[in-house]
């Protein structure tokens, strides 16, 4: 009975002890200092402005429709380099040219009697009194009528002929063919697409805007393209005011500059819109903002080494930057990283200087503004 009790008492100091080990863990864990990077806020030349994403297309595209109804019996191979006005298709239109054949006969033939008319016209007149009014103004009606139907041939011979010159399809401009629709042998209709083209050279970026920035930009406005990481800028070529009611945004077309071969038709890219002039504020890095449900803050750390939690309201984002108002001041340590868990006044231990990437960001923004 006694070593029962024992044992008890035992198991009992033992769990205890393990309970003030775990206590006094755990102690000195809440008081080790938290490991943060830090930058220093500064006063910066922020620029206003959106973010979109562009598609890169042609100026000059176009379908090639057939404005004949017939067989195709040649058609460029897609890549294929086409000169402006040089050949794309071309359509077997056998059946045309015989129509022309006889409708030139008719042609002919209308002229032969035309001829036998005006001579008969000349003969009666010539015969004086010995023919009367009524046998003259007979033979005028025929010889006019006869003229008409002169006309109408010739039109009609016209009308052939034009649908023979555009049985070959001409590209309108200097282009490549992007797409065979139709395939030799086929049997197209009128106004069927049978190939596509699009000019490599002439590109621009198509992009869609919030509808709330449409009076902020302007044809001519410089914006900064990001292609495949790589970054360069363009001018704003023309916008399209109307609005879209569902997706409420509007069209903005931009001027699209050699870079390369970095863009090609059907390229996506970022493009940042200026929405205003340059301000002088102060700014912090976007990741130094701790957004939460009461508000949005910073973390300074003061000169005893603990974060002190201050409430900021954002202003003009530029880039990685955004302005801010509030209790801070320039060149004061905000913390960057390692700020999520902290709740104000705690000890931190400063690991890092996040300097190298505020540099980075000023020789980008430089050479954006002397490129622009």
């Amino acid at each position: 009975m006694r070593s029962t009790t024992s044992a008890s008492a035992y198991y009992r100091a033992l769990l205890g002890s393990l309970g003030l080990a775990i206590a006094i863990g755990a102690q000195a864990q809440q008081q080790r200092p938290a490991a943060v990077e830090i930058t220093h806020a500064e006063v910066r030349q922020l620029s206003p402005s959106v973010r979109a994403t562009g598609v890169v297309q042609s100026r000059d595209a176009a379908d090639l429709a057939a404005a004949v109804a017939g067989r195709i019996e040649w058609v460029a191979e897609p890549g294929t380099l086409a000169e402006a006005n040089g050949v794309v298709a071309r359509l077997d239109v056998t059946g045309v040219k015989l129509l022309r054949a006889e409708q030139a006969a008719r042609v002919t033939r209308a002229e032969l009697n035309l001829q036998s008319l005006d001579r008969e016209l000349e003969r009666l007149k010539a015969s004086g009194t010995a023919v009367s009014r009524v046998q003259l103004d007979g033979a005028q009606s025929t010889r006019d009528l006869a003229a008409a139907d002169l006309e109408v041939a010739r039109a009609t011979l016209a009308q052939t002929d034009e649908q023979l010159e555009h049985s070959v399809l001409h590209a309108p401009f200097a282009g490549v063919v992007s797409e065979r629709v139709k395939r030799v042998g086929e049997e197209v209709n009128r106004g069927e697409v049978v190939a596509r083209l699009v000019n490599p050279d002439e590109l621009e970026i198509r992009l869609f805007v919030p509808l709330r920035h449409v009076r902020a930009i302007r044809a001519g406005d410089v914006v900064n393209v990001t292609a495949d990481g790589h970054p360069f800028t363009a001018k704003v070529r023309a916008i399209v005011p109307a609005g879209d009611a569902r997706s409420q945004s509007f069209e903005v077309l931009v001027a699209a500059p050699s870079v390369d071969g970095l863009l090609a038709p059907g390229n996506t890219v970022d493009v940042e819109l200026p929405l205003g002039t340059p301000q002088q504020q102060l700014a912090v890095p976007r990741d130094a903002l701790v957004i939460r449900a009461e508000g949005v803050y910073v973390y300074r750390v003061n000169g005893e080494s603990k974060a002190e939690k201050i409430s900021v309201k954002p202003g003009v984002a530029d880039g990685d930057w955004v302005g801010i108002e509030g209790a801070v001041q320039p060149n004061d340590q905000v913390i960057v990283r390692g700020a999520e868990l902290l709740r104000g006044d705690e000890t931190v231990q400063v690991v890092g200087v996040i300097e190298q990437e505020a540099q980075l960001v000023d020789e980008k923004n430089a050479a954006a503004k002397e490129g622009g």
